[in-house]
């Protein structure tokens, strides 16, 4: 829901905020938020803000491009314990070659701290499904207000021994209008890469970070392998590789204190 008290500082990004309500299946059986909770929240968020700013799904669409999310990061300052309403702020920061920055910051209706998040994007065109420059997009994108929340980088890739966990198939209901693997979905198939133990840690989840690195098509079937970092800061690494083309799909990190 959008906000109508800011409706006179559309070119002011960050005086923006959406309400957004945490549900059910969203936490675990212990009454913690998963990973996929946070991710969507993230993503509804920067959906709400660009179709406020006339930069949404069916703006683009207008140009036969789309956003694609390469990665996603965020931090928890405190974690999501319950079915509450969130309020979130979002702005484009910077602009780095093809490559968009997005700050979220995310409070209680108190104005309590929770969380906060960056995301990196790029444009596609839809019809060559080739990445768009965005001097070349055919509209404005803005320009970024550089204020930082948190350290981040659009690309997460780590050598370890990563040991096979599982093998998975791509269904129709994970399948987004672009026709690959929504983004939402592999952060849910990192949370099923947790052990027992770990699930009973989530509370202690201080970080995630995830990268897409390409496409899972209706189909395809892929391998979920993970690995324990020698990190004091107990990291977990996890990854998917898509059977078919031996590439790694997505990689993920997560951190606990």
């Amino acid at each position: 829901m959008y906000d109508s008290s800011n409706a006179n500082n559309v070119n002011q990004e960050s005086s923006c905020t959406y309400q957004c309500a945490v549900t059910m299946d969203m936490l675990n059986g212990n009454g913690l938020m998963k990973p996929g909770g946070y991710q969507k929240l993230i993503c509804d968020v920067a959906e709400m803000h660009l179709d406020r700013i006339h930069l949404g799904v069916e703006d683009l669409a207008n140009y036969h491009v789309a956003w694609v999310l390469i990665s996603s990061s965020f931090e928890i300052i405190e974690p999501i314990r319950s079915e509450i309403t969130v309020v979130g702020r979002t702005w484009h920061s910077a602009l780095n070659k093809l490559t968009f920055r997005r700050e979220l910051t995310f409070t209680d209706q108190a104005d309590r701290p929770l969380f906060h998040a960056v995301t990196f994007t790029v444009l596609m065109d839809t019809t060559t499904r080739r990445i768009v420059r965005p001097d070349k997009a055919g509209f404005d994108i803005g320009q970024p207000l550089p204020e930082f929340t948190m350290d981040a980088v659009p690309k997460l890739r780590f050598h370890a021994d990563m040991q096979p966990f599982d093998n998975r198939r791509v269904y129709p209901s994970q399948i987004d209008r672009l026709g690959h693997v929504n983004n939402g979905r592999y952060s849910e198939f990192a949370y099923d890469a947790l052990t027992a133990e770990e699930l009973e840690r989530l509370g202690s989840l201080r970080r995630m970070d995830l990268n897409f690195l390409s496409e899972l098509r209706l189909g395809n079937t892929f391998t979920l392998r993970r690995a324990l970092s020698d990190s004091a800061q107990g990291e977990l690494l996890i990854d998917g590789v898509n059977d078919q083309t031996g590439r790694q799909s997505f990689t993920c990190r997560m951190l606990f204190s």
